[in-house]
């Protein structure tokens, strides 16, 4: 039996693993990350004592699992070749779906990536720039998607911000070379 996704059954490849029931707000400026634990100048720090351990350990897996290989492993795991694919869905379902996923890379954050990704798209609106770029910043995360797909072993547990999601998010290196000291 191939192991391939045939369009009949398409929409039955994914069990979703429950989730706790989780309020999304309606007025996005209410949506607070670490606002009330936190300095301004506090945010988007990453370091050892005062990150999360999640965090730390999400960056220092990355850093050893992200290998040439691993990259090969993935690149025939999510090929489209011979009409492979894991399951078509629109924008607005996939978005959908995000609403189960939260970012064990982002260390002021533990909501469901959807509601970054309208806090991103919002803030743009407000400061004045183009739709093109609101638009911009509604997608940028679309491609965690794989966490649908993906286990803890290659690095795609999106289910809980504790899951191994070192090859979900983060900040992106280049692969086969020698990581710079500064």
């Amino acid at each position: 039996m191939s192991s391939e996704v045939s369009p009949a059954t398409i929409n039955q490849t994914q069990t979703k693993q429950a989730q706790p029931d989780i309020e999304i707000p309606t007025d996005f400026q209410s949506i607070q990350t670490n606002a009330g634990t936190k300095e301004l100048s506090e945010f988007r720090t990453y370091d050892d004592t005062t990150s999360p351990a999640r965090v730390v350990e999400h960056y220092r897996d990355m850093r050893t699992f992200q290998t040439v290989e691993f990259y090969k492993q993935m690149e025939e795991k999510y090929s489209f070749e011979n009409g492979k694919f894991r399951r078509m869905m629109t924008i607005e379902e996939a978005l959908e779906e995000l609403e189960n996923y939260v970012d064990a890379s982002d260390p002021d954050l533990d909501l469901p990536n959807l509601l970054h990704l309208l806090q991103t798209a919002e803030g743009i609106r407000k400061a004045g720039h183009p739709d093109w770029l609101q638009l911009t910043g509604l997608l940028h995360d679309m491609g965690k998607i794989m966490f649908l797909w993906g286990t803890s072993e290659d690095g795609q547990d999106g289910y809980s911000p504790n899951g191994k999601q070192w090859a979900l998010g983060g900040d992106t290196f280049v692969l086969g070379c020698q990581i710079p000291n500064e």
